[in-house]
């Protein structure tokens, strides 16, 4: 395939070139490349080409919940509204809930993303229908060592699903430490040096979670000696912050603010050069899954002692080049080699004006859905339309299932 005559974000710049693309990689950028027999050719006139975003935490399958647990705390509404209603999520209703989130997603440009949930299987299945990538994990819980199985679903999960299309991969998902023992922790790092697999975690967002473990305690379990996404960490200390050298920070700005859970400490760790990434947590308490929208509310509040905070190549760089290192996998940047994973604009639109501000205006201003997301070569999100998916049937499916979990008809 060929990309033609669309304007290329390459180095923060907007420049006119050609994509060529072969088995789903870049292996040109140039003006007027040449087509070869049997090469498709997509005209882009009028349209931007940057590189796809990554969500780096979400729970895609809570779409089924979204808007049930409004205006309560933390504890409220974790303990005495989701955890219950999660109970009634059947595997198919996850398979449609994660379908709905990537449909979301991809109309916000977003290519990649990294789960923590149950019914992984599932959301695996819609993750290799829809056209995504993702990083799955089973999020794991333990009470005194006995997980009910979690572990072994995580790992027949990895052998099943893992590099699969080079799209679908597995890591671990221990949910949190307050819900952790010690020897559990211990176990799953094992596993995840022994397999090279990425370890996730929910890290430090409420100030309680001090009670049982400090950051220092967790990650000399081991989490410094692999692949780390620490999520949250809006209670972290100064001192703590140091210890998350070599891991990869998801922060979560708009569901922490959204729970009460405080902002997370983005300043600190860019000084202390750890590779900040985005997520929007689940649908159930951030509601939206547009990275975009996080990562100038993020900015924004880094920005308001000191407008040099969070700067625009940096908070840029947090949900293409970051996001792709921090899920392990190939990316980031348009460049040949990558993967032809794209978020495409549109130039005449209204809030990307000045385009010699593009990159501007696309953290500061824009709001809107994309005009197309590409991964590996292939649209997932088109001109309104999704190729791989029935809009109507999904939409239904969904539904029914929302309704059952939440017991609200209207």
């Amino acid at each position: 395939m060929i990309l033609r005559n669309a304007k290329v974000l390459i180095n923060y710049t907007l420049q006119r070139a050609d994509i060529r693309i072969h088995d789903g990689k870049i292996i040109e950028i140039s003006e007027n490349i040449e087509r070869n027999d049997g090469e498709e050719v997509v005209d882009l006139s009028g349209k931007i080409i940057t590189p796809g975003f990554v969500n780096t935490h979400t729970h895609a399958s809570m779409s089924l919940l979204r808007g049930y647990a409004e205006d309560l705390p933390f504890n409220d509404w974790l303990f005495k509204k989701i955890l219950p209603a999660e109970e009634k999520i059947t595997p198919e209703g996850a398979y449609y809930g994660a379908l709905l989130s990537m449909m979301e997603m991809a109309t916000h440009g977003i290519v990649a993303f990294c789960d923590m949930y149950f019914h992984e299987d599932m959301v695996a299945k819609a993750v290799a229908d829809f056209g995504m990538k993702a990083l799955l994990t089973r999020g794991l819980v333990d009470s005194n060592g006995d997980d009910n199985g979690r572990l072994d679903e995580n790992i027949a999960l990895y052998k099943k699903w893992h590099g699969y299309e080079d799209r679908i991969f597995v890591g671990l998902g221990p949910h949190a430490p307050y819900t952790c023992s010690k020897t559990y922790l211990s176990r799953i790092i094992d596993l995840a040096k022994s397999n090279d697999m990425v370890v996730t975690m929910h890290f430090f967002e409420n100030l309680w979670e001090y009670e049982k473990y400090t950051p220092k305690e967790i990650i000399e379990l081991g989490f410094d000696k692999v692949h780390f996404i620490p999520v949250h960490c809006t209670q972290l200390k100064p001192e703590d912050i140091e210890l998350l050298n070599g891991s990869y920070p998801s922060i979560n700005t708009v569901s922490n603010m959204k729970l009460g859970n405080g902002i997370p400490p983005v300043e600190d760790m860019l000084n202390n050069d750890l590779p900040i990434t985005i997520g929007t947590d689940g649908p159930a308490s951030n509601n939206s899954q547009n990275v975009l929208f996080d990562l100038r509310v993020s900015i924004l509040l880094q920005k308001r002692n000191d407008p040099k905070n969070f700067v625009l190549n940096k908070a840029f760089d947090s949900i293409t080049k970051n996001g792709y290192r921090a899920l392990n996998i190939p990316g980031g940047e348009i460049v040949v080699g990558n993967p032809a994973d794209f978020a495409i604009f549109d130039e005449e639109h209204i809030q990307l004006q000045p385009l010699q501000n593009f990159l501007e205006n696309l953290l500061h201003a824009y709001t809107d859905k994309v005009y197309a997301t590409m991964v590996n070569g292939k649209f997932v999100y088109i001109d309104g339309k999704f190729p791989t998916v029935n809009i109507k049937e999904v939409l239904s499916k969904f539904t029914t299932f929302s309704k059952r979990v939440t017991g609200i008809e209207n």
